[in-house]
């Protein structure tokens, strides 16, 4: 995008004052000239920005400025270290050889304009598989596009000075439009690819020339914009470093860049950009397939398209004929819109490869110096491609060479799917098929011989690529030889290792190492060589184990230590362990008892002291458990006679508190003589207390009946003494009620 400065338009507006005011006097004065200056760095930048050079244009891609400036300016910039170059803003031109305007033809007996040069390159056949262009953008740098009704302008811009319009006011750039994209609408004329995005982008004025410094411009919005073509029919013969950084930053940016190789004719040099490298450069042809007399030719010449007497649109309604480097170009531009839409996903090092391998070879065979690789075509690329693919499985069926089989896969992948693409497929892989299994025994070979495992790995990855089942099966055979040999011998390797260190993790790789191997006498041997290790290691952490048991007593310890026993095979070892292991936990359940009958004695609950019993009735024989049965028999004396203490309580002051006691009591003692007598006394108290209970209710009855002497009362005090047993009492209450009935 173009940026000028407030200090330029100041810089003019002062110039214009002091032209009037003093008159310039050629002894004094000096002219300004027009330069590209090119930043090393940000502070190049700034330098020129304070210079007294006036800086016309700006670019957002490029680290370029253009100025004006006089010689002092320009040499100060020079020896500026943070400035990379400093050249000449030259002129540019288009790229034709002259142009007869033809009008627009309206009848419709001839609506169509005969066009020879779309047969050459038959693009016919690219739009019957629907090619067309569609979705790929392309800028056509030049002098701008004019809204004619056979072209469909997608946008564009300005780069030159005197307008902000990009409409064409020269008919070159509408020209090459046309050839690239005009509508296939039955009128005028066809372009190669009518759905191309076509974006005008002018850096030519109304004559065909222009400054590299708008040329700089285009390509600048042209990288902004992201467009996938640039054609350029315009050059120069001035090698400009500043243009070639600039295509090689659209290069860099995936843009295909196609320009004019110029119209000088034979002995001289291509104009620059095409003979940049990250351009392609076109020469023109003409309609017998000849190079045009005034192509200007070269080793840089990549591909030629016709350029001799070319029909496309122009100014107005009008279209013309025109020649020249110019109208080869677009061929170009617009044959590699059609491959973009083909294969999208390619780089521009890719379609541009394949633009090559398309062209029709012409002239001297191979790459030339008139024709490039040939005339830009579409179809070409099927037949060559497919002989050459021929050619290639032919050779790989010979020499049966991964190079040659590689080199024919590559072409073969190329073509375009058909029955021919199919049967030298089909060819190929039997190519394949011989190399992979070839390639299978030389590396079961190898490892056999090595018996490595890099190298039976690499065998069997071989193997696993043969199809032929039965040379598969006996290489499988015998790398599996070789596995068992090399699996026999790393195990041989890790059960010395486990012997020698009896360490766990080493005794469990030979383990599993065992366990692959294949029943032999082999096997057997290493299992007992293997089993007297574990042996070895199995007593030792039971002894360990059994030690540690001795030293803490805990119970975890203990089974732990019981555990290893368990898996110790040696008999009399693991007699002696078990003994000392008994020893342990006798000690521990001793120790455990005790605190049961500690605790027994505390709460003298009949829970704790049976828990208690159980635990003393456990132990061996001994004096631990004589001491300890006599301290629990003294636990149960003394509930005998905390029960006998309450009992009596209730006997003497019967109440459901001394009661309640004393069944408490006698329900905590053990099962016994002692427990049934102690019971049998206190349901006497209970019976007694109940009767009690009874015949103070009774008497309660029949005192409130004679106190208001009413049926009901008489009747409650009849039954409660009538559930009185026999005694002086009862005969008192029944006499007392006779009395109320008798009132």
């Amino acid at each position: 995008m173009i940026k000028v400065s407030a200090m330029s338009l100041f810089s003019v507006s002062l110039l214009l004052v002091l032209t009037f005011l003093f008159p310039a006097d050629t002894a004094y004065g000096e002219e300004e000239k027009q330069m590209i200056v090119v930043y090393e760095n940000k502070q190049g930048e700034e330098a020129v920005q304070e210079s007294d050079a006036a800086v016309e244009k700006e670019y957002d891609n490029l680290p370029v400025a253009a100025i004006t400036a006089d010689s002092g300016t320009i040499e100060e910039l020079k020896e500026d270290p943070d400035i990379k170059y400093v050249e000449p803003d030259v002129k540019i031109s288009v790229s034709d050889s002259g142009s007869t305007a033809i009008r627009a033809v309206k009848e419709a007996a001839s609506p169509i304009l005969e066009q020879w040069n779309l047969a050459p390159i038959q693009a016919s056949q690219a739009w019957n598989e629907g090619l067309t262009g569609k979705g790929v953008k392309i800028a056509v740098i030049d002098s701008g596009i004019y809204p004619h009704e056979d072209l469909k302008i997608a946008g564009g811009y300005s780069a030159v000075s005197y307008t902000s319009s990009y409409k064409d006011d020269e008919g070159h750039g509408t020209h090459v439009a046309g050839i690239i994209g005009a509508k296939h609408n039955r009128y005028g004329t066809d372009g190669v690819a009518p759905d191309a995005q076509l974006y005008a982008v002018k850096a030519l004025d109304s004559v065909g020339e222009g400054d590299l410094s708008d040329l700089l411009e285009g390509i600048d919005w042209a990288i902004s914009n992201k467009m996938n073509i640039i054609n350029m029919s315009m050059g120069t013969t001035y090698k400009s470093r500043a243009l070639q950084d600039a295509v090689d930053k659209a290069y860099q940016k995936g843009i295909l860049l196609v320009a004019a190789s110029g119209n000088e004719g034979a002995g001289h040099p291509l104009d620059y950009p095409a003979a940049f490298d990250k351009v392609i450069a076109v020469s023109a042809s003409d309609s017998k397939n000849k190079i045009a007399s005034f192509s200007s030719v070269g080793s840089k010449v990549e591909i030629s398209a016709p350029g001799a007497d070319i029909i496309s649109t122009y100014l107005g309604t009008y279209y013309a004929m025109m020649s020249g480097t110019s109208q080869a170009t677009p061929h170009v531009s617009a044959m590699l819109a059609l491959l973009k839409q083909q294969y999208p996903n390619e780089t521009n090092d890719q379609l541009r490869t394949r633009l090559q391998r398309y062209s029709k070879d012409l002239g001297q065979k191979g790459r030339d110096n008139l024709f490039g690789y040939g005339l830009v075509q579409y179809q070409a690329e099927r037949d060559k491609g497919y002989q050459q693919a021929m050619e290639a499985v032919q050779l790989a069926e010979k020499t049966k060479s991964h190079n040659n089989y590689d080199k024919a896969q590559k072409l073969v992948s190329d073509l375009s799917n058909n029955k021919d693409k199919q049967n030298l497929q089909k060819r190929l892989d039997k190519v394949k098929q011989a190399l992979t299994l070839q390639e299978a025994k030389d590396v079961v070979a190898k490892a056999e011989k090595s018996i490595k495992k890099a190298d039976i790995d690499a065998a069997q990855t071989a193997i696993n690529k043969v199809t032929d089942n039965n040379e598969k099966k006996n290489l499988q055979n015998r790398l599996d030889k070789v596995k068992q040999a090399l699996a026999l011998q790393e195990t041989k390797d890790k059960v010395a290792k486990a012997e020698k260190s009896k360490k766990k993790a080493d005794i469990d790789t030979a383990q599993t190492a065992i366990n692959k191997v294949t029943d032999s006498t082999e096997k057997k041997n290493l299992q007992k060589r293997l089993d007297k290790v574990k042996q070895a290691i199995t007593l030792q952490e039971a002894k360990d184990k059994v030690s540690k048991a001795e030293k803490s007593r805990k119970k975890a310890d203990i089974d732990a230590a019981q555990s290893a026993i368990n898996k110790v095979t040696d008999k009399n070892e693991k007699n002696n362990l078990q003994k000392r292991l008994d020893k342990v936990k006798q000690a521990l359940l001793v120790q455990e008892v005790k605190d049961k009958v500690s605790k027994a004695e505390k709460s003298k609950t009949k829970k704790n002291v049976d828990d208690a019993q159980k635990s003393v009735k456990k132990l061996a024989n001994g004096k631990d458990k004589t001491d300890l049965q006599k301290r629990i028999d003294k636990v149960k004396q003394a509930q005998i006679k905390t029960a006998n203490d309450l009992v009596k309580a209730a006997e003497k002051k019967i109440n459901d508190s001394n009661i309640q006691k004393a069944q408490s009591a006698i329900k905590e003692l053990q099962s016994g003589k002692d427990k049934d007598n102690l019971q049998k006394r206190l349901d006497k108290v209970k019976a007694k207390a109940a009767e009690t209970k009874k015949l103070n209710d009774a008497k309660s009855k029949v005192k409130k009946a004679e106190k208001d002497k009413t049926k009901k009362s008489k009747q409650s005090a009849q039954s409660a003494v009538d559930k009185l047993k026999s005694s002086n009492d009862k005969k008192k209450l029944q006499t007392r009620i006779k009395a109320i009935k008798v009132k």
